[in-house]
């Protein structure tokens, strides 16, 4: 029984660490994209709507995509990708701060 309530504990601590989260809030044509792990986003700018794949997610630098076009972006950079012009807020651990419009 021991046995069983450790690897039930364990397997809920490995979920936690393996979860992501996000909140976009977009005005004016722009959108901040808050996010925890690598994941896509549904980004909708007006009626202009795009996937963008954010990961992998590195010490002060992220890897974004969209539409086939990626770029690795530090800090402070902004890349365009797949029609988007996003640019890195912050990178904390798995934490990721997004401004993203059109390019």
């Amino acid at each position: 029984m021991r046995v069983l309530a450790l690897a039930l504990l364990l397997a809920v601590l490995l979920a936690g660490c393996n979860a992501s989260s996000r909140s976009t809030r977009c005005t004016g044509g722009v959108c901040t994209v808050n996010l925890t792990g690598e994941q896509t986003v549904e980004v909708e700018i007006d009626r202009f709507e795009r996937d963008l794949r954010v990961g992998p997610i590195e010490t002060g630098a992220v890897t974004v995509s969209a539409r086939g076009d990626a770029a690795r972006l530090a800090v402070g950079d902004t890349g365009e990708v797949g029609g988007l012009a996003v640019r890195v807020l912050s990178v904390s651990g798995r934490d990721v701060g997004l401004e993203v419009r059109r390019s």
